[in-house]
C-alpha cells in the first residue's frame, strides 16, 4: 500500500554468500524490483560463497558468516535499514542475534523441503518467528510444509498481531482457506520484456529474430533448438536424488540443435534466449529458477520433471511438458521432444500460455509489491 512505501524507504537485503544460486539470482531480480519501485536498497553477502560468481555484484560484509565480524557488521548495516530480507536459514541464524528494530522477512527456498523431510525448524530461527518475523514461500507446495514445521512456535501475540498479514498471489481456482498467519506465498519475479500486439509482421519479426540466434550460436536455423538448465547448488534436501539423463542425445535422437554447455558462459544472455525454442530443467527442486522463467518469458517451451514445486508454473500440456521421475527419462525426454517438432502448433501454443503464465504471475512490478506488503506487515 502506498502508506508503507512511505514507511519503508530503505530495505537491507541479507544474502548468505556470493555464490550464484537461484536464491541469489532471485534476490539479485528482487533488489532491482524494489529499486524500481523507489525504494533505496542495499544488497550486501555474509561471507564469501564457494564459487564467488556473484562477488563482483554483491559486497561481502565478513570473512566468514559464522565469524564475529559478520554478525557486528550486520548490526550496524541493521541501523540504517527501515525493514530487513534475509535470504536463507544461513542469515537468519546470525540476524537472530541481533535486536529486532525494524520489521524483518525471512526468505525459505530450500529449507520447506527439509522440513518436509524431517528437518526441525532451529531455535533461532524460531525465536526470530515468535517475535514477529515473516516468512517467505516461493510456491504453494512449500506452504503446508512450513506451516507444519512452525506451528508449535506461534505465539498467540504473534498468530494475532500477524492475523492479516498473509500474502498470496490472486488464485486462478475459486479462493482457498486462507492460511495460518505470519506465512507468505511470494513468487519469484523477473522483470517483463516489452510485448508488442500478436499479428503476422510481429510474428514474422520473432522468427526471424530466433533464425539469426540460431546462426550467431553455429546452429541450423531451420531446427528447433533445446537448451539444458545447469543446477546452480548442490542439494541439501534428504528427498531428493540424482537425476541422470543426457539431454544433448536425447535432443539428437529427436532431431533438435543442442546448445553445449560451454557456449552458456560464452555468448551474451540476450542470445541465448533468443536462439532456445525448448528449455530442459531437471533440477526445479525448489521451484522455478529466474534463468527458466526468463526462457519462459522469451518463448520458449519449458520441459520439467513433474514435481509439486514446479507446478504453480508447470501445468502439463497446457503451460509446459512434465516428465514423471518414476518413468524412464531418457526415453521419455525423446518422446516430449519429438511430439514438439512434429506439432508445431502444439508447440507454439504452449509457448504462448507459458509466457503468459509467466507474464501475469511473475512479473517483477507485481512480486515486488507483494514484498512491501508482506514487510509493511511488520509496520502494524
Amino acid at each position: 500500500s502506498p502508506e508503507r512505501l512511505v514507511a519503508i524507504q530503505r530495505v537491507l537485503q541479507v544474502m548468505q554468500d556470493t555464490d550464484a544460486t537461484d536464491q541469489n539470482l532471485a534476490a539479485l531480480e528482487l533488489h532491482k524490483g524494489l529499486s524500481q519501485a523507489g525504494c533505496e536498497v542495499r544488497t550486501l553477502a555474509l561471507g564469501p560463497g564457494r564459487t564467488g560468481q556473484l562477488a563482483q555484484l554483491v559486497p561481502v560484509i565478513s570473512p566468514s558468516r559464522h565469524s564475529v565480524a559478520a554478525y557486528t557488521q550486520l548490526r550496524t548495516e541493521q541501523r540504517w535499514a527501515d525493514a530487513v530480507i534475509l535470504q536463507g536459514t544461513g542469515a537468519a541464524q546470525v540476524a537472530a542475534l541481533l535486536p529486532r528494530t525494524v520489521p524483518l522477512a525471512i526468505s525459505l527456498w530450500s529449507e520447506p523441503a527439509e522440513f518436509q523431510a524431517g528437518k526441525r525448524v532451529s531455535w533461532r530461527l524460531a525465536k526470530s518467528f515468535r517475535a514477529g518475523a515473516q516468512l517467505v514461500v516461493h510456491q504453494g507446495d512449500a506452504l503446508q510444509f512450513v506451516n507444519r514445521a512452525f506451528e508449535g512456535h506461534r505465539s498467540n501475540s504473534t498468530a494475532s498481531a500477524q492475523s492479516a498479514a498473509v500474502t498470496q498471489p490472486e488464485p486462478r481456482q475459486p479462493m482457498q482457506p486462507r492460511q495460518p498467519s505470519g506465512v507468505h506465498l511470494i513468487h519469484t519475479g523477473i522483470e517483463s520484456l516489452q510485448q508488442t500486439a500478436p499479428s503476422s509482421a510481429a510474428t514474422s519479426q520473432a522468427t526471424a529474430r530466433r533464425r539469426a540466434a540460431k546462426q550467431a550460436l553455429g546452429l541450423d536455423p531451420s531446427a528447433m533448438t533445446v537448451r539444458e538448465l545447469q543446477p546452480q547448488a548442490v542439494s541439501r534436501s534428504r528427498i531428493r536424488r540424482a537425476i541422470s539423463v543426457n539431454v544433448q542425445q536425447a535432443a539428437i535422437m529427436a532431431g533438435l540443435n543442442f546448445i553445449d554447455g560451454h557456449l552458456v558462459g560464452e555468448v551474451e544472455e540476450e542470445l541465448l534466449l533468443a536462439g532456445t525454442d525448448v528449455v530442459v530443467d531437471l533440477s526445479c527442486w525448489d521451484g522455478p529458477s529466474v534463468e527458466l522463467l526468463q526462457a519462459m518469458q522469451s518463448g520458449a517451451v519449458a520441459i520439467t520433471l513433474d514435481l509439486p514445486a514446479i507446478s504453480d508454473l508447470i501445468e502439463d500440456h497446457v503451460t509446459g511438458r512434465t516428465l514423471l521421475t518414476d518413468a524412464s527419462l531418457d526415453s521419455r525426454l525423446v518422446a516430449v521432444m519429438g511430439e514438439l517438432v512434429s506439432n508445431s502448433s502444439r508447440f507454439s501454443e504452449l509457448a504462448a500460455t507459458g509466457a503468459r503464465r509467466v507474464e501475469a504471475e511473475y512479473a517483477l512490478g507485481d512480486i515486488q509489491a507483494r514484498w512491501l506488503d508482506c514487510l509493511g506487515a511488520g509496520l502494524a
